[in-house]
């Protein structure tokens, strides 16, 4: 026999008297992922993604990175985030989200720096990693009480890893560094006022550029037009509020800026491929389907 001992004490990844607050599960299967979550963020929390199987590419802050089986995407709180789907195949992903997180140094819900890039490897752990994934989300979609308390310490230990292993193998970004800084300041901008009669004219005026050149930054850069970004910005934050709220369609759709319903119902199926009503039933009703 081997035997190890654990030392004392440790000290804790959170800051003292925090715990971080498991709040929801998902499971992207191959099927589901054929209808991508468009250009988004969430204020109030940060999320993990977890590539269970296939490759693509994901979008995290305005940079596209490459992704494959036992990648973890780390998006924090108020960072925009997007799929490519055009480029993925048979990807399947976990994903959870959390709040109530306090790390030393950086911003509420933040799991790590943003001169870190937020894509890691657990290859090494992929077995352990997926298994606290899908026990999480099992006992969530199967409705199990009894396991809420274990979930919360998977939760924490689950984040542990993570920031211990963006530590210790951690890439440095330059997103930062290669965006041009009027680009982001365009992109920040359009963030806040997605809702309001936004056009290339109007983007263009505010800062003091002609709208050829406003176009050739976001062709360069992200591959579509200001028009086509707005657009995608829209869409994404209706799929957040088709999801998480009770809101009607039509109240949706006035909220993210556009006009009337028909339009919305055409542009959100161009870009997500079903129809709003269609992606709220699909997306939130516990049929067996969404389980499999």
């Amino acid at each position: 026999m081997i035997q190890c001992f654990a030392k004392d004490s440790f000290v804790s990844s959170f800051q003292k008297g925090t715990t971080p607050r498991l709040l929801s599960a998902s499971y992207i299967t191959v099927g589901f992922s054929q209808h991508p979550r468009i250009l988004h963020k969430h204020t109030d929390k940060l999320e993990l993604l977890f590539i269970r199987n296939g490759s693509g590419y994901y979008v995290v802050d305005n940079e596209r990175y490459e992704i494959k089986p036992g990648n973890i995407i780390i998006t924090n709180a108020n960072v925009l985030h997007d799929e490519v789907p055009q480029y993925n195949r048979n990807l399947a992903m976990l994903s959870i989200a959390i709040d109530h997180v306090h790390i030393d140094g950086l911003p509420e819900n933040h799991l790590i720096p943003s001169d870190i890039q937020p894509i890691i490897k657990t290859e090494k752990r992929f077995v352990l990693i997926d298994a606290i994934f899908q026990e999480i989300f099992d006992s969530l979609a199967f409705e199990d009480d009894q396991q809420q308390e274990t979930n919360q310490y998977l939760t924490q230990a689950l984040l542990s890893l993570i920031v211990h292993a963006c530590r210790k193998e951690g890439r440095p970004s330059t997103a930062q560094e290669k965006q041009d800084p009027l680009l982001r300041d365009i992109l920040h901008y359009i963030d806040e006022n997605y809702s309001e009669d936004l056009s290339l004219q109007s983007i263009s005026g505010e800062f003091f550029i002609s709208p050829s050149h406003l176009s050739h930054l976001f062709k360069k850069k992200l591959g579509y037009s200001p028009i086509q970004y707005i657009g995608r910005r829209r869409i994404g934050e209706a799929q957040s509020l088709l999801i998480t709220t009770p809101r009607s369609i039509t109240s949706i759709a006035t909220a993210v800026g556009f006009e009337n319903v028909s339009h919305f119902n055409v542009q959100f199926k161009k870009y997500v491929g079903l129809s709003p009503l269609a992606y709220r039933k699909k997306y939130t009703l516990p049929d067996s389907e969404k389980i499999k």
